[in-house]
């Protein structure tokens, strides 16, 4: 195809592509760095437009812009709404990066494993950037696309996509579409194709330890009032029953059996469970009894305590009785756990479980999704299977369906509010550190992306011609 061809003499085009966006320290969560968000959309609003997108535009929400995009002039073609995300995660703890996080850089000398690294150029700046140069591939190349295309890409998911759902709404007509397509997520191996059919949702809040007005003396007030930090540390620990699962009345409500083909698929996904743990240095699995490590990410909802802290964390000791303790907590949802649901039976949980001498205060925090779950056998998903075992080989076996233990809020608001399913086509790998010091997004695979953005859109077209085909 010379569209691939055409896109292949571009390399270095793309890489510096790559390079000035993971520049723009776009953390949606640090209100420090709105002008930066700010910057990476109008980046995209102008890299949107040389690839000869039409009605190019910045979209307003309540909090960070997302950017639009189009190309609607493939009459009787299906139209396919590709989704992503400019916004990235924090990047403390700093000192742990080996080269500045924004300052980002790309091995391409032949030799041996090659990357790009620095903060968001995994998750997702070189996964939205894909299929822009893809569509900038057809578009210089024939003129044309198979498919009519939208771009709506957000800058809020990792603070969990807390204006999209009211953008969908507001935005319905613009974005109406056939089928949508994420550039957000990864694939199971350099050689192992897979197709995730749902992914968990998620909520999260802080819980609040208080037992006295200021910090104590701990000689002349310790062990007669009682230590927040102690009080919290119980609370936590009370959270998960002996066996694993999770104490809080109504937390389960709604949980989905797991099916024999949820078994199957968790049976046939290539996992070396042994291998993971030492690659982790975890000393071994751990979890709710009665199910494998897989099923436990993908299947069965879970609680997390992700921070805790109170009293004097600096060098050498201060001797007190804090006054407050503080822990994070995150949840992951299964179908078909309702999030408003789940935050009302914790918000009951933290009112009624108080250590002795304790006020527990909790406190909402702005990660929200549903659950998402999707058949097998849509238009994208068959179009997806074709192209991936072409591209990544699938040398490992034929391409997989599984289930991942993330969130992606957007999946489910697209099926709300746009009724659209979304297939996940994207192209980081499980070593990317992403969320961590020293992301990194393997070369190779950001290029075998490209081509299999271009390879995808013909295949939708494809696939759509066939007289079975139902998005």
């Amino acid at each position: 195809m010379h569209v691939r061809a055409g896109a292949s003499h571009h390399t270095n085009k793309y890489d510096e592509d790559l390079i000035q966006l993971a520049k723009i320290a776009s953390i949606s969560s640090l209100p420090e760095h709105n002008t930066d968000i700010q910057r990476a959309a109008e980046w995209l609003f102008t890299r949107l437009k040389d690839a000869e997108l039409e009605d190019v535009q910045i979209l307003q929400t309540k909090g960070q812009p997302a950017v639009y995009g189009q190309w609607l002039h493939a009459t009787g073609a299906p139209t396919v709404l590709i989704y992503g995300h400019y916004d990235v995660q924090p990047v403390d703890p700093l000192d742990l990066w080996t080269s500045p996080p924004f300052e980002p850089t790309v091995s391409r000398t032949g030799k041996g494993q090659e990357y790009f690294r620095g903060r968001g150029v995994s998750d997702d700046k070189g996964g939205l950037l894909q299929p822009v140069h893809a569509v900038e591939a057809y578009l210089k190349g024939r003129k044309a696309l198979p498919v009519n295309v939208k771009f709506l890409i957000e800058g809020q998911e990792e603070i969990g996509s807390p204006n999209l759902a009211e953008l969908l709404v507001e935005h319905k007509e613009l974005l109406a579409a056939d089928m949508a397509l994420s550039a957000d997520g990864g694939q199971i191996s350099e050689k192992q194709a897979g197709i995730v059919l749902g992914l968990r949702g998620g909520v999260a809040f802080e819980v609040e330890a208080q037992t006295v007005g200021q910090d104590l003396h701990s000689g002349l007030k310790g062990g007669s009032v009682q230590n927040p930090v102690h009080a919290l540390a119980q609370f936590v620990a009370d959270l998960h029953a002996p066996n694993g699962s999770v104490a809080v009345d109504g937390f389960y409500e709604g949980v989905r059996e797991i099916t024999a083909e949820d078994r199957a698929d968790a049976a046939a996904f290539p996992f070396d469970e042994a291998a993971e743990m030492e690659s982790l240095g975890a000393l071994g699995p751990h979890g709710e009894e009665g199910f494998s490590t897989l099923e436990r990410r993908w299947l069965r909802p879970t609680l997390e305590v992700v921070g805790i802290y109170g009293g004097f964390s600096g060098v050498g000791i201060k001797t007190i009785v804090p006054a407050k303790a503080t822990a994070k907590i995150s949840c992951r949802l299964v179908p078909d756990q309702d999030p408003d649901h789940v935050m009302s039976a914790l918000r009951r949980h933290v009112e009624t479980h108080a250590p002795p001498q304790t006020r527990l205060k909790f406190l909402p925090l702005p990660f929200r999704a549903h659950p998402y779950i999707m058949p097998r056998h849509t238009v994208a998903n068959r179009a997806a299977a074709k192209v991936l075992k072409e591209v990544l080989e699938g040398l490992f076996g034929a391409v997989k369906f599984y289930r991942d233990g993330g969130s992606i809020p957007a999946l489910a608001l697209f099926k709300e509010h746009l009724n659209l399913y979304m297939t996940c086509f994207s192209f980081g790998l499980p070593d990317d550190n992403i969320h961590s010091p020293n992301e990194r997004f393997r070369v190779s695979m950001y290029d075998k992306g490209r081509e299999a953005w271009i390879r995808m859109l013909q295949e939708i077209a494809n696939q759509a011609a066939k007289p079975s085909a139902s998005s």
